[in-house]
């Protein structure tokens, strides 16, 4: 894991080496174990590397001489090829010759001579790379295929920059840094952007997509994968044996590591899971115990330490209870501003934050369980979507403002989410949005005036033309929420404390999977995440199985009304949020209803101070641009 950023320039005007400094000096946190700058004619990379593999074999930017296949080659790469070996394998069949030892760099710099544009298809892991080609001036960039690295790039005038992060291009490039009205109008919708940073004019590579940069400028981008098409005639018969299969692999192919490796583990289905084959596998190689790593707070409604630890009881694994200390809680959001450079409504930010950061001294490298609910179907708002199928006819008629609850996770909030959703309009993407969004339309407008022009009546964009709507949901939280939320969260939660974060039930054969096998089959009997229960319960404690889903989240409503309740105030009544386009009298309407109990808006509470927080930033940037 490390962090990437690079310039290339379109015409023959240097590319000034304190820009790269610049850069590079911003990411180091993402890796302390090593860095360089690479400049050549046209191109400047940059790298800061976080060593799990071949320590002293991967140094980056890495670079091959010309050869019979074409000029020089120099690369920057974020993440891990799993499948390294196979392919050092199969290139040496093909008279490729390496000189580090298990180097996973090298084997796409010379699987890029061998494949060229076609090189992603070949991988299996979690990537975002840059290939400058010397000879052909060409820049080559990838992504993995849900997006578990990011990759943002900028085009301005006659250069690109691309980096890691939407704050290291900020900090690399002249021009003023100024918010994205569409970015931000999405934001507060959803609570995340999509397929661009919240700053003007800084896009992403999307997930699945390789991009090319010729000399002149020129642009090419295509996708290189996606979802499988979903069978219409799978059965039951041999799933769960079939899923054990790929995923127990899936979590074997992550357990290679040259520093210290350990796992999440939360109590819930699918940490537990992983946990639990990853225990398996170690046992039968005759290596050490697993090292699981769980937190506890003061909150019973929030800590699954219990939990997690039966299942540690119940694997054998080498558990670790660290404690959360939430009293710098924004400090720690301030440091993640800084080292991202745009808000996230999600305040699960936090909590994995918080893991990652005491891990940190035990372990270098950490399975997680992301992906899992996306896969298997395992959200209330799809079992709410087959509900509003058979019954919308007459909830759309329920009395809605009488159902009120100041707990977003009591029963009557849950009610209400339902007939909001009911009231969003007949086609099943407004009504999936009427679930998930954070601002409504109406909320909007009132909230960010000089927004409301620009709402759209249906904002699920791309929404599947899948007959199955619970499956087309979970193909649009694939496209969307998987990669635009959690895994931006997890990287930039884990990154800023170098620590690597692996993600089995993400990796490409279990994707592939889940997606081709119908929701019947995945949720039987409309049951969440039916199919990975069962395959759960040969593994884990009967307890855990049946267990209602309550995420990996902390109390900040209770926080905003009690310890954090002054700083969150003194945020949200300042004049930041002003500059943000945002109402000072509807920001306040909501913070006095929450604080008073007469509401629970702790999410939207919660993006409205990581926007103040933003702004802030923003200042700065412009402080900084004219000094």
């Amino acid at each position: 894991m490390c962090g990437i950023a690079g310039i290339v320039r379109f015409d023959d005007q240097p590319i000034a080496r304190r820009r790269a400094e610049s850069m590079l000096t911003h990411m180091l946190h993402r890796g302390p174990d090593g860095h360089g700058i690479s400049e050549h004619p046209r191109c400047t990379l940059t790298h800061a590397r976080l060593s799990i593999i071949d320590r002293l074999g991967g140094t980056q930017p890495m670079h091959s001489a010309r050869s019979a296949d074409g000029g020089p080659l120099h690369l920057i790469f974020n993440g891990e090829i799993y499948n390294h070996r196979e392919l050092r394998a199969k290139l040496g069949k093909l008279g490729h010759s390496f000189t580090s030892d298990h180097s996973d760099t090298e084997v796409l710099l010379l699987g890029y001579r061998a494949y060229g544009n076609e090189l992603p298809k070949h991988l299996r892991g979690m990537f975002a790379f840059a290939i400058w080609d010397e000879e052909q001036r060409v820049l080559f960039m990838a992504r993995d295929r849900v997006g578990k690295k990011p990759l943002y790039f900028c085009r301005r005038a006659n250069e690109l920059t691309f980096a890691s992060l939407p704050a290291t291009i900020a900090v690399g490039t002249d021009e003023p840094t100024t918010p994205d009205p569409q970015a931000l109008l999405t934001f507060l919708r959803f609570g995340y952007p999509f397929g661009s940073s919240m700053l003007k004019g800084i896009d992403e590579v999307k997930p699945g997509h390789w991009m090319t940069v010729a000399a002149d400028g020129s642009t090419q981008t295509e996708r290189y994968w996606r979802p499988p098409p979903i069978s219409r005639t799978s059965t039951s018969i041999g799933a769960v044996d079939s899923v054990e299969q790929v995923l127990d692999e899936a979590v074997a192919v992550r357990l290679e590591a040259d520093v210290p490796l350990g796992c999440f583990l939360s109590g819930g289905i699918d940490s537990s899971l992983i946990a639990a084959l990853a225990q398996r596998t170690l046992k039968a190689r005759g290596g050490s115990r697993l090292k699981t790593f769980s937190i506890t707070h003061s909150d019973t409604d929030y800590d699954e330490s219990p939990h997690a630890r039966a299942v540690a009881e119940h694997i054998g694994s080498d558990h670790t209870e660290l404690r959360a200390d939430p009293s710098d809680l924004i400090g720690d959001l301030q440091r993640l501003m800084e080292t991202t450079g745009e808000p996230t409504a999600d305040s699960g930010i936090l909590p994995c934050h918080w893991i990652c950061q005491v891990a940190r001294p035990h372990i270098k490298v950490a399975l997680a369980g992301d992906g899992g609910d996306e896969l298997f179907g395992g959200y209330d708002r799809y079992r709410a979507l087959a509900i509003l199928a058979r019954h919308r006819w007459w909830l759309r008629a329920a009395p809605r403002g009488l159902i009120r609850s100041s707990n977003g996770r009591s029963r009557r909030a849950m009610l209400r989410r339902l007939l909001d959703a009911s009231a969003a309009g007949p086609r099943p993407s407004q009504q999936y949005a009427g679930m998930t969004q954070l601002f409504n339309d109406t909320q909007i407008r009132s909230l960010a005036p000089e927004l409301g022009s620009a709402l759209t009546t249906d904002p699920m964009i791309d929404w599947p033309d899948e007959p199955d709507t619970i499956h087309a949901a979970m193909r649009w939280d694939l496209a969307h929420y998987l990669p635009h939320d959690l895994l931006r969260k997890a990287d930039r939660a884990s990154m800023a404390v170098a620590l690597e974060l692996r993600c089995p039930m993400l990796d490409t054969q279990v994707v592939d999977l889940a997606g081709h096998l119908p929701t019947s089959v995945l949720m039987p009997g409309g049951r969440a995440k039916g199919l990975l229960r069962t395959l759960a319960a040969r593994h884990v404690p009967a307890s855990i199985i049946n267990l209602p889903k309550r995420g990996f989240g902390v109390p900040i409503g209770r926080w905003f009304r009690g310890v954090h309740r002054g700083a969150l105030t003194d945020h949200l009544t300042g004049p930041t949020l002003d500059g943000l386009g945002l109402d000072r009298k509807a920001v306040r309407r909501y913070l006095e209803e929450h604080q008073n109990g007469r509401a629970d808006h702790a999410h939207r509470l919660f993006a409205l101070l990581q926007l103040s927080l933003w702004g802030q930033w923003l200042q700065s940037q412009a402080v900084g641009e004219t000094n």
